[in-house]
């Protein structure tokens, strides 16, 4: 896919922060094995905020990367351990303090909650620090429907998903990070924000498509879709993304025409997206298997 539409960068710091980071978790006891760590290595997993904000402080990214390696990490062990402890595990981040007999389990929450605060700590609005807490409520709650629906061995419908899905994707916690103090209202930007986050979700969606119908994950959109659209579902999710980046641009003029500090906004919203998808192409975290044989998308 061409993603063309939206620019990209690389934070000029990310490979002396990566190497920082991956040893920084594995003092932390965030890895289950060497192996692991150079999984992540390997998948770029650091390099994912480095993508997102290109233009952050050296400071401020050091953390971004550690709270969104969390997230990647929770994600793989929410599909590891069981129905009990992924939902004790989600109701302490909820109030903000974890208990586990698992070390890793109890580490990686121990990590989690603080990065989160430090984060939420990085701005002097009260309105945006309430809104990180409202987002990262809804980021949980949206994993707890995801592990939910995993436990039951349900796949959602088609409005039930494209409902929680944002959620529990973390889009709208990166969008919230480069918002600035401005409410949200000041600029209208919420149609804005959701269309992005569909963007990146669909586009999640289909890159991952192969791999996640090789595993039995039913979480993707093309997945619920396979049944009644058969072969046809790869081609519609291309041309849906096309249809939604043109949307994206006729809502971001609307935007970027309040002020300069939302057009500079909608600058950053755009680099997040270039960001999303230029990593989504080079990161390995999303294969599919051919002959029981991995290969990139």
């Amino acid at each position: 896919m061409n993603n063309s539409v939206f620019p990209s960068a690389l934070h000029s710091s990310i490979r002396e922060l990566d190497e920082e980071v991956l040893r920084w978790a594995w003092s932390a006891g965030l890895f289950e094995s060497p192996a692991e760590l150079e999984r992540c290595r390997i998948q770029k997993i650091n390099w994912f905020a480095g993508y997102l904000f290109p233009g952050e402080s050296a400071e401020k990214l050091r953390l971004t990367i550690r709270f969104f390696l969390c997230l990647f990490l929770l994600d793989d062990l929410l599909d590891q351990i069981s129905e009990s402890e992924s939902f004790g595990f989600l109701r302490g981040l909820m109030l903000g303090s974890v208990q586990s007999e698992i070390p890793r389990l109890q580490n990686l929450g121990s990590e989690l909650i603080l990065t989160h605060e430090l984060l939420g700590n990085s701005s002097s609005s009260a309105q945006w620090r309430k809104e990180w807490l409202d987002i990262w409520t809804f980021y949980i709650s949206g994993l707890n429907w995801e592990v939910k629906n995993k436990t039951w061995g349900q796949k959602p419908d088609l409005e039930d998903y494209r409902y929680h899905r944002p959620s529990s994707s973390g889009v709208f916690l990166a969008i919230h990070l480069i918002r600035p103090d401005l409410a949200t209202k000041v600029c209208e930007a919420e149609l804005l924000e959701h269309a992005i986050a569909r963007l990146i979700c669909l586009s999640n969606d289909l890159a991952s498509f192969e791999k996640e119908l090789a595993i039995g994950d039913f979480h993707n959109e093309l997945i619920i879709l396979q049944p009644t659209m058969g072969d046809q579902v790869k081609s519609w999710a291309a041309m849906e993304i096309r249809s939604i980046q043109k949307r994206i641009h006729i809502l971001a003029s609307s935007v970027a025409s309040h002020s300069d500090s939302c057009r500079s906004w909608v600058e950053s919203l755009f680099l997040l997206v270039g960001g999303c998808l230029a990593w989504s192409e080079e990161t390995t975290r999303y294969v599919s298997y051919v002959n029981g044989t991995l290969r990139a998308n």
